[in-house]
């Protein structure tokens, strides 16, 4: 099962870029759409990404480009860490006056030297980037803001095509009109939400709205509404030491057999298991 939701980035800086790095037991990055162009970077373990109908297994050293408003999701290994780059295109337009209407893509014949380099530069800087953050020192800054225009301007020279415009103008416009129900419900996932309650968001009929969000998400509303559910009792998980069962009541979930079952599809494990892992990170250090 899939669940999706409109992400509102808030590690971006002035300049349009946003870096972050993950590092998280069995992590899972539910489904998911925003408006910044999306790199990462794996640095160690294994993930499957899924996005734009393709599904990828990255290993160490694999790259992945995400466009803006393409749902994706991200499940990774145990020992999983990777680098997340955002680009705005917003602030990307000043310039490169279309960045806004370019598509991305890493997809080339292997046996393209030119595009093999690029490619390699592209992950030179990645690594760079990543180890700036983790040095710290008081020059890294402006190295890991040069590294960003960089590694910019690789894509936009040999991994962009121009989109389509019917296909652009549809998909944004359909994310557009979703945005407004995808927060509330986010906003408000511990209340009883119903469908009436949904197609009137969108001031739809009941019939209508289930067929316009299933082949817009891909899943029911019920469905979405119930992994938010899992994904808000994951993150407290992190720091609350209440029953799980109450947990689980305060995001909206009647019963443990239902927090199990989604939580399950999510994380692969039970919320008890998942509070152990959290457990051990705090032990070892990493939290």
């Amino acid at each position: 099962m899939e669940y999706f939701y409109h992400e509102q980035l808030t590690n971006l800086d002035e300049t349009g870029f946003g870096i972050l790095k993950i590092d998280r037991p069995n992590s899972y990055a539910p489904a998911h759409w925003h408006g910044a162009l999306e790199l990462l970077l794996f640095v160690r373990g294994s993930a499957v990404c899924k996005f734009s109908r393709s599904i990828i297994h990255a290993a160490a050293g694999d790259i992945c480009v995400i466009n803006s408003h393409d749902i994706h999701e991200t499940r990774c290994s145990a020992d999983a860490r990777y680098l997340v780059v955002h680009i705005l295109p917003g602030a990307m337009v000043r310039y490169v006056p279309d960045f806004d209407k370019l598509q991305f893509s890493l997809k080339f014949d292997p046996d393209d030297p030119v595009k093999s380099a690029a490619l390699s530069q592209l992950r030179e800087h990645m690594e760079r980037i990543l180890m700036g953050m983790e040095f710290k020192a008081p020059e890294d800054g402006l190295e890991i803001q040069g590294r960003l225009f960089s590694l910019t301007a690789i894509l936009v020279k040999y991994f962009s095509h121009p989109v389509d415009p019917e296909h652009y103008a549809t998909n944004r416009n359909d994310m557009i009109r979703l945005e407004p129900l995808l927060e509330s419900t986010k906003v408000r996932h511990d209340q009883l939400l119903t469908l009436d309650w949904a197609a009137e968001q969108m001031g739809l009929n009941r019939e209508y709205f289930c067929r316009l969000f299933k082949k817009n998400m891909g899943v029911s509303y019920l469905t979405y509404l119930n992994q938010i559910r899992a994904a808000a009792v994951c993150r407290e998980l992190e720091t609350s030491d209440d029953p799980i069962a109450r947990i689980g009541e305060r995001h909206g979930f009647a019963n443990s057999k239902m927090l199990n079952q989604y939580f399950r599809e999510l994380y692969g494990c039970t919320p008890s298991e998942k509070r152990k892992q959290f457990r051990g990170m705090v032990a070892d250090g990493v939290f």
